[in-house]
């Protein structure tokens, strides 16, 4: 395990170190392949070399940082989960508790957009999440 932090660790600081391109500023509703990390205890990982994982843009407060909520496959029948089908008709699901600020160096490639009805559902659960 502490070679996975070890390789996080060199992955994070070749991203903190990229210059940001223009075309890497997400809008919200956007859907993003992003370098997540290995994170600690049951918080949300990234996998594969990059640590990556989906993340869809939920409040964007400058063309620098956002507020975001990863994806998984798994849908699960919680109150913190919202589960939905993406564009391509994947079963798709927002893990609403693993909410988390980032920058905009940790994305990779834009992947989909959501439609405006799912992006308004999401925010509703998430406020009556939140409340």
């Amino acid at each position: 395990m502490d070679n996975e932090f070890n390789l996080w660790n060199e992955v994070k600081k070749k991203i903190n170190s990229t210059e940001v391109e223009p075309e890497k500023f997400p809008k919200v509703g956007e859907v993003w392949m992003s370098s997540l990390g290995k994170n600690i205890g049951f918080e949300q990982n990234g996998s594969g070399e990059n640590f990556s994982r989906p993340l869809l843009v939920i409040k964007k407060f400058n063309n620098q940082m956002f507020w975001c909520i990863p994806l998984s496959t798994k849908q699960k029948p919680f109150d913190f989960y919202y589960n939905f089908t993406d564009p391509s008709g994947n079963n798709v699901s927002g893990i609403l508790a693993q909410m988390k600020l980032i920058s905009v160096k940790r994305l990779k490639r834009k992947l989909y957009e959501i439609d405006n009805q799912k992006l308004k559902e999401i925010k509703e659960k998430l406020k009556k999440f939140l409340s």
